[in-house]
């Protein structure tokens, strides 16, 4: 699986726990569970996510980007 297309797949799991009402631990818990990475990994992709460095919105298979 390319990198894109994963880092896709997380933001959109991401996502889908803020909006069913999970805090940002518990995001980065579940996250590094469900993608099988470990735990600084896990919380520098959420943490970026939240802080806006990583685009929320794209498309993985590189035709279009758009922005967070």
């Amino acid at each position: 699986m390319s990198g894109t297309k994963r880092m896709f797949e997380m933001t959109e799991r991401i996502k889908e726990l803020e909006y069913s009402g999970h805090y940002e631990k518990e995001i980065v818990e579940i996250v590094g569970d469900e993608f099988n990475m470990e735990n600084y990994l896990a919380e520098a992709i959420v943490e970026g996510y939240f802080d806006g460095k990583i685009a929320k919105n794209f498309s993985w298979d590189g035709d279009t980007s758009y922005g967070s």
